[in-house]
């Protein structure tokens, strides 16, 4: 693993998170910790965990975690493992047996493939910084087009947009 991140980088201030996600994207792994704090930002918007023991309590506070989950915080990252949280932010279902046995990294990675949020891969493989920050570019999409809030918004959009076809198209209407 390479050299941890500058522990200065994982505060909580608006400055040191600019600069956090900044020298992420230039990391060739992202560890356990930096993955964490990572989430946790992305979530709720504010890391207020001191350390890695705090953002692995905050995780398994909202059962966010693989069961089980004892590994060190500069340990490459684990697909599954990033797979594990974001199905359960996303309130993923999955098929059978991820509806049986919970978000599993083997099958909560296999949904977010299925679903085109992350590249196709291994659950055990790690992630650069620049293949992290992507797959939370990902999902923040999707969470902004699946969202309930933004549904009376994307209507209007999809209501002006019907409009101005119809008059692009001499005040036609193909609906029935």
């Amino acid at each position: 693993m390479a050299e941890p991140m500058a522990p200065e980088l994982l505060a909580a201030d608006e400055e040191a998170q600019f600069e956090f996600w900044h020298t992420l994207a230039m990391r060739p792994i992202t560890s356990n910790n930096e993955a964490f704090h990572g989430l946790i930002l992305f979530i709720a918007e504010q890391d207020e965990a001191d350390d890695y023991e705090g953002r692995v309590a905050w995780l398994r506070e909202r059962d966010m975690l693989p069961r089980g989950f004892d590994r060190p915080a500069d340990e490459a990252v684990q697909r599954g493992t990033v797979a594990v949280v974001l199905a359960r932010y996303l309130k993923l279902r999955g098929g059978v047996a991820m509806h049986l046995l919970g978000p599993t990294p083997r099958y909560a990675t296999r949904e977010l493939e299925y679903m085109h949020l992350i590249p196709p891969s291994s659950p055990n493989q790690t992630l650069s910084g620049t293949q992290f920050a992507g797959i939370l570019g990902r999902i923040e999409d999707y969470s902004r087009v699946a969202h309930p809030v933004d549904a009376p918004v994307l209507d209007a959009v999809s209501a002006q947009q019907q409009e101005q076809d119809q008059e692009e198209d001499g005040g036609e209407s193909f609906e029935e």
